[in-house]
């Protein structure tokens, strides 16, 4: 099994692996169209979620099919779930590299929450799930 972020789908803990460069670079156009994950999600983003994340599992799950994880992912669980997916890959939420910081401005839907400000990091080897609460006394950058 290949190292990566435990998430919890569908009731049970994956280990959701980074994407290779191959996938990455394959799959980073894709990346750059999610701008936001929410009900207001059009068929193309939530076809381009399920792309992201079922080439990430199916490093460590290679029966893992596009329905299958169309049938794990939901409102609750898709941010985190592409959270670890994406940091676990190098990137943070957005298509910037980690490490990077986002360029300044005001760009097309600057008043609409993203997916990096409805996102939080989340550390490779930590296990997240989309209902836990954040510890007390724990400063989040």
């Amino acid at each position: 099994m290949i190292p990566g972020v435990s998430v919890v789908m569908g009731g049970e803990e994956w280990v959701v692996p980074p994407l290779t460069l191959g996938q990455l670079r394959r799959l980073m156009p894709q990346v750059r169209q999610l701008t936001e994950i929410g009900a207001s999600m059009g068929e193309a983003q939530i076809a381009v979620l399920v792309d992201i994340v079922t080439a990430a599992l199916q490093r460590n799950y290679p029966e893992t099919t596009p329905e299958k994880v169309e049938n794990l992912l939901d409102l609750g669980n898709a941010s985190a779930v592409l959270n670890a997916v994406l940091t676990g890959s190098g990137l943070k939420p957005g298509g910037v590299p980690a490490g990077e910081p986002p360029a300044p401005g005001i760009g097309p839907g600057a008043n609409k929450p993203s997916l990096a400000a409805i996102s939080e990091t989340v550390i490779t080897g930590e296990k997240f799930t989309a209902s836990s609460l954040q510890p007390a006394g724990i400063a989040i950058p």
